[in-house]
């Protein structure tokens, strides 16, 4: 054979290589990835202050995140508007799997309802739901009401005077949801950064009460007390703090990439994901949340639902 020959049939060979990577580009709807990923660190966003719920699942799946993925995983915080500025800075991100964020649901949609946020809810591909904590509404310590009845009974001869705490919008919602079923009014104080913030308000008494999630009721409960608790079944990790069955408020976390990104990285970081929380399961459990396992298809469903919810 000729070297012409071998050249024209060399070229042709990475022709048809690449034509090959541009088919399964086009298949995949996005661009196509590498083999050997990650061969780098990624990026993971928490949209919340140190200390909060997003950033205590970060931490808790960071180690097995690395060990499952063979590269460093980088945690960054971009806080500010309940969340949206996280969000809308993962939406910006190129979707090739080397950025994702902590996303917690209904926090996502609600930030995103009737505002310009620069990102829509369903847009994102979501990589697995890890857990879900249930409403709670706390008081400090020291504070004059010692249960609920007691809570409501002031609220009820003082209308507007209490003061309760949550987590920008969300916060809102859920605040206004717990209000009206028990027949009370009360002014909400907005929080952003996340419950990291919010936890100093109610250990200093600058507000009445705070609405969070019984995950930090728990974490918290050597500072606070916890009034109430939302579904129809009591906690374990709260023995004897009553559940409201009428408040369906609940707090779900979970991760996700850019829209756009690969169903293939998709599926690896989601392998990854499942992974990681198994030897977290137990401390899951005992800060008082509900551990999940999802495929990347059952995580979006969880979102869909919940947008139609809303």
């Amino acid at each position: 054979m000729t070297k012409r020959r071998r050249r024209c049939r060399y070229h042709a060979g990475r022709l048809l290589a690449s034509a090959a990577v541009l088919f399964m580009a086009i298949v995949a709807g996005g661009p196509a990835i590498a083999a050997d990923y990650p061969d780098h660190d990624i990026t993971f966003i928490v949209p919340y202050s140190p200390g909060g719920g997003s950033d205590q699942q970060a931490r808790r799946l960071q180690p097995g995140l690395q060990k499952a993925l063979g590269v460093n995983i980088r945690i960054v915080y971009k806080t500010g508007g309940g969340g949206a500025i996280g969000f809308s800075e993962l939406n910006r991100s190129k979707p090739d799997g080397y950025t994702i964020s902590n996303v917690v649901v209904p926090n996502i949609i609600v930030t995103a309802k009737g505002k310009n946020v620069g990102y829509k809810p369903g847009d994102f591909a979501y990589i697995g739901m890890t857990a879900q904590a249930v409403g709670a509404l706390m008081v400090p310590k020291n504070s004059k009401f010692k249960n609920l009845k007691e809570f409501v009974a002031y609220a009820k001869t003082n209308p507007g005077k209490l003061t309760v705490a949550g987590v920008g919008n969300t916060g809102e919602v859920q605040t206004a949801q717990l209000a009206k079923l028990l027949g009370i009014k009360v002014s909400y104080v907005p929080v952003s950064g996340g419950v990291g913030k919010m936890i100093p308000m109610l250990v200093g008494n600058h507000v009445d009460a705070g609405v969070t999630s019984s995950s930090h009721a728990v974490k918290h409960k050597t500072e606070l007390n916890t009034l109430v608790i939302a579904g129809d079944k009591p906690s374990e990790s709260l023995p004897g703090v009553p559940n409201e069955a009428g408040w369906k408020m609940a707090t779900t976390w979970g991760v996700m990439a850019p829209p756009g990104t690969p169903a293939d990285v998709i599926a690896k970081l989601n392998a990854a994901l499942n992974k990681a929380t198994v030897p977290v399961r137990a401390m899951v459990i005992k800060n008082g949340l509900t551990p999940m396992h999802q495929t990347p298809a059952e995580a979006k469903k969880f979102v869909q639902e919940t947008i139609a919810d809303f």
